[in-house]
């Protein structure tokens, strides 16, 4: 572990060299200084230290000026001035701009100590905190949603104008592993509002009474195992965002309750009194139609409205051709680098297969295939051997292959319409030409020229022989 560096700055050298002395027999890199300005100078080469001790009253440049340098390069660094003209007045102005502490001066070196010690201590704890914030603020940042379609650039385009608009709450629709949790972290880590928690709960994953509690928290006493008050995620993350996936999963009753919270921003935890007021910004997703769940009467409409107030569409993988292609690249160089393994993409074969495949488990679906394929890859370039898919008709309610049309996303116009209208024929062999012609939508005249044109009469015979 490196030495944490500490700069001393006092206009009487004397001071200035003693401390350097006293801190560097105490294990830490240690500089004096007898102005500001050299101080400054080191910082702006790229020397930060971790803590500065200045004198308050200095010619120069001012302790009280050395803190707003300071801050205006944007450091967050610790900063004990030391003063002989010790007054409440002056020590209160010093922290107000920003100094940790202060020291009276003749200094007591075991006081100077424990203070050191302490503002590095706390200090460290909030660098480390802030690092891991960075790192998950890039980690989400907008442009890590892969994509050049026109879709996928609206999600961005709309988290970019969302995100720092306070209390709106967002609905995310999209198929299961279209990446809405993806999409409500950026929205969370791209905001200003960053610094509070981003919380997260699968309205489906608990009964109606756990959630309830989840949410709302509860009192000491409000049930029989309720031992001690706990808070609920709302109030957790309280200047955060809370994520409630499969919202559709809610009951009407709870569906209430949080209409009401949504409607006030107050709530009261179960078996409490007392109104708690939080800026939780709402992040709703659902994979169902809630359109059709209203008029079921499974959702409440005005839930919907109030929900509903933007809505982010994420297009399934398969809608995405060579975008899928590229999130695919993402994914796996990102397996690669874990596993310690070579990566050159994918060859011609394998990415044909890549686009060509309907991805019922969307982006999850693809993740779980690429992770296999690195394992067990023999190469750096993956070939469509190394793709081992699932059988989409294996599925509950999936369309069987005889169901199911597929072309390359590449085909023009033309060659859609003929393997599609042949694809037709076959799979309705036993119907007359007019009741196939109503399934295409056209007549059965049109029908007829389309199969003397394309030869579609021997094409089927041959498929169905």
């Amino acid at each position: 572990m490196s030495q944490q560096r500490i700069y001393v700055v006092d206009d009487d050298p004397k001071i200035g060299e003693l401390f350097a002395k006293v801190l560097s027999r105490d294990g830490y890199a240690s500089t004096g200084f007898t102005s500001a300005e050299p101080l400054l100078e080191a910082i702006d080469d790229g020397q930060a230290p971790d803590l500065v001790l200045t004198d308050l009253m200095m010619p120069d440049i001012s302790g009280m000026e050395l803190i707003e340098a300071l801050r205006e390069r944007g450091l967050t660094i610790p900063v004990i001035v030391m003063t002989a003209h010790s007054s409440v007045q002056t020590a209160v102005e010093a922290m107000r701009l920003g100094a940790f502490h202060y020291l009276q001066k003749p200094v007591n070196l075991e006081e100077m100590r424990a203070l050191l010690a302490k503002a590095l201590d706390l200090y460290g704890d909030k660098k480390e905190l802030q690092e891991i914030k960075q790192t998950r603020k890039k980690q989400h940042s907008v442009g890590r949603i892969i994509g050049t379609s026109a879709e996928v650039q609206e999600v961005r385009d709309t988290i970019e104008t969302l995100k720092d608009i306070p209390n709106t709450t967002v609905l995310v629709r999209g198929e299961t592993g279209t990446g809405k949790n993806l999409v409500a972290q950026t929205l969370h880590y791209a905001s200003k509002w960053a610094a509070g928690r981003f919380m997260e709960i699968n309205c489906a994953a608990l009964p109606d009474n756990l959630l309830e509690s989840e949410l709302f928290g509860y009192e000491k006493g409000a049930f029989t195992d309720a031992r001690a008050a706990k808070p609920g995620l709302l109030e957790v993350a309280d200047g955060g965002t809370l994520f409630l996936d499969e919202i559709d999963s809610m009951s009407l009753g709870l569906q209430s309750k949080l209409l009401s919270f949504l409607e006030s921003r107050h709530f009261r935890r179960l078996g409490g009194t007392d109104e708690i007021k939080v800026t939780t910004r709402i992040v709703c997703a659902t994979n169902a139609n809630l359109q059709e769940k209203v008029a079921e009467k499974e959702f409440r409409k005005d839930l919907l409205f109030r929900i509903n107030v933007v809505s982010l569409e994420l297009p399934p993988l398969r809608r995405m051709g060579t975008d899928a292609l590229a999130i695919a690249e993402k994914v796996a160089a990102g397996f690669a680098d874990e596993f310690g393994k070579p990566f050159d993409g994918f060859t011609e074969a394998a990415r044909e297969k890549l686009v060509g495949h309907s991805w019922p488990g969307n982006v999850r679906e693809l993740r779980n295939v690429l992770e296999r394929a690195l394992i067990f890859a023999k190469t750096p370039t993956l070939d469509a051997s190394d793709l081992v898919l699932l059988q989409t008709d294996l599925f509950d309610g999936a369309a069987s292959d005889a169901d199911t049309f597929r072309f390359r996303a590449s085909a023009s116009l033309e060659e859609l319409e003929y393997e599609y209208i042949k694809h037709t024929l076959a799979n309705n062999r036993n119907s007359s030409y007019a009741d196939v012609a109503k399934l295409l939508g056209i007549s059965k005249k049109t029908l007829w020229e389309k199969r003397k044109r394309y030869n579609l009469d021997e094409e089927v015979e041959e498929m169905t022989a």
